[in-house]
């Protein structure tokens, strides 16, 4: 069986090959195709090494237009329990605001008058 298929297969191959040469259309010309890899320089024209922060602590190595240094994801505070929501509760307390007081200046012209009177040794 296999040696029919091999017989067919060289038979018909000059008819394929010529066919192909007359229709030839790109694969590269093609909108609809994509091709996830690797790139394959280590310096890509502006795009950046950033670190990509998942919600579950995991971190995969990203390129990113704006150069950060991590790119933290948000994660659902419905999917966690209600301990972990009170320990985030309390990492993130509300900090009082300081008010600072005015003090009052009290500055006395008079004072400081000599150092902006003209002198008559100066004229």
């Amino acid at each position: 069986m296999l040696e029919l298929l091999r017989k067919v297969t060289h038979n018909r191959m000059p008819s394929l090959l010529s066919t192909v040469k007359t229709f030839y259309r790109s694969d590269r010309c093609n909108a609809h195709r994509a091709a996830i890899s690797r790139i394959k320089r280590s310096k890509y024209i502006r795009h950046y090494h950033v670190t990509l922060l998942q919600p579950d602590g995991t971190t995969v190595p990203i390129r990113a237009v704006e150069p950060l240094n991590l790119i933290q994801m948000p994660f659902n505070l419905d999917a966690l329990t209600d301990e972990e929501r009170r320990h985030l509760e309390m990492k993130r307390h509300k900090t009082e605001k300081l008010t600072k007081k005015r003090e009052t200046v009290k500055f006395d012209a008079d004072e400081y008058i000599d150092l902006w009177r003209k002198s008559s040794k100066n004229r």
